[in-house]
């Protein structure tokens, strides 16, 4: 389990860090009401998820951001916190946790905050006692949050095929995307994400994006395998707001 946990952990460090991960795994072909989405076809409330995602308010803002790692069918990591988007840099602050499955002995949690010349980083215990601060500067080769919306585009780029209709995810009406993304179409997107998928020699994973109507990354999910062990990423972004500050530790 100490293997499932660490590998889990890596898996949900790729989906927020390098936008998707390395590796390829087989997706289902639709969602299931396990995923919290639900196709409603024909809907009035229709929209063209090509101008959403156009007209988007280019503005900062933030949001409350959640990802749930799977290893298998078992939920291992969830990763949660507030980010703020479209500003000089992605900032915020996020926890990782096990989830129950973990046994409490391998069980882990960390605190990081995201600022734009730094990242801190520090491990909380099950007694609430917390470590020290690690900082991390940031330089051009650091890695950052993925642009969702980017891959939104890059899966509206492969044409009617990758438009699989409107869904309620959240509560909230959506515009699903899926398909599969290769090195080359990542080449211009995501550098960073680019470069690892060429070093690990992973041609292409599969994903699903769900855009609402104001053009806003709803939902993101991604299959693939890691160490040996096949995953499923689940992130979902909600209560968009301002920005709000995000300051360094004393």
């Amino acid at each position: 389990m100490r293997h499932l946990a660490t590998v889990a952990a890596g898996i949900a460090a790729v989906v927020l860090i390098t936008g998707c991960g390395a590796g390829e795994a087989e997706k289902a072909s639709a969602p299931t009401s396990k995923s919290g989405a639900s196709a409603t076809p024909g809907s009035d409330d229709s929209f063209d998820v090509e101008v959403a995602l156009k007209n988007a308010d280019p503005a900062p803002y933030s949001a409350e951001i959640r990802t749930e790692t799977y290893t298998g069918s078992t939920l291992t990591v969830v990763m949660a916190g507030r980010m703020n988007f479209n500003g000089s840099g992605p900032t915020g602050k996020l926890t990782l946790t096990t989830s129950d499955s973990v046994p409490k002995d391998q069980a882990f949690s960390t605190e990081t905050i995201l600022r734009e010349d730094a990242t801190y980083t520090r491990t909380l215990d099950d007694d609430g006692a917390v470590g020290g601060w690690q900082r991390t500067g940031l330089d051009s080769s650091s890695p950052g949050i993925a642009d969702y919306g980017a891959y939104a585009q890059l899966l509206l780029d492969l044409g009617p095929k990758a438009r699989k209709g409107q869904e309620k995810t959240g509560g909230v009406l959506a515009y699903r995307l899926s398909g599969s993304l290769t090195q080359d179409q990542l080449r211009t997107v995501d550098r960073r994400l680019y470069d690892r998928m060429r070093a690990t020699g992973t041609k292409e994973f599969a994903c699903d994006v769900w855009v609402n109507e104001s053009g806003r990354v709803v939902r993101f999910e991604q299959w693939l395998e890691m160490s040996g062990s096949s995953a499923r990423n689940v992130v979902t972004f909600k209560n968009f707001g301002d920005p709000v500050a995000v300051s360094a530790p004393e």
